[in-house]
């Protein structure tokens, strides 16, 4: 009996280890994302940017775009996945109403886009 439950505790304690390795791996893996996705949002605002005329109303529009891309970009390379979803935390916990109602309109219209 003792023995059982020794072998019990010990497995218990691989299960153990193999998620934390788990969790460990994929907390990396999705701040690496996270910075690919920044220099990915980077990368397209540059190219949109050189693409758009200069002089014109779109070319400001363009460039006020462009120039919040890659804010946007530099944040998720700063803070990474991690400070995006302490920061989704943050809101959510301030605006717990407007967030109920933002996430069923979207699951509103994604419901509507479905083709089944």
């Amino acid at each position: 009996m003792e023995q059982d439950l020794k072998s019990m505790e010990d497995r218990a304690k691989q299960a153990a280890s193999s998620i934390k390795d788990t969790v460990n791996t994929t907390a990396s893996s999705a701040e690496h994302l996270a910075k690919r996705a920044g220099e990915a949002v980077e990368s397209a605002a540059d190219q949109v940017h050189s693409h758009l005329p200069k002089d014109s109303t779109a070319g400001e529009a363009a460039e006020t775009v462009a120039r919040k891309v890659k804010e946007t970009s530099a944040y998720l390379q700063e803070q990474g996945f991690g400070g995006v979803v302490e920061d989704l935390e943050l809101l959510i916990r301030r605006y717990p109403l407007q967030a109920l109602l933002f996430g069923l309109g979207c699951g509103y219209l994604l419901s509507r886009a479905r083709t089944d």
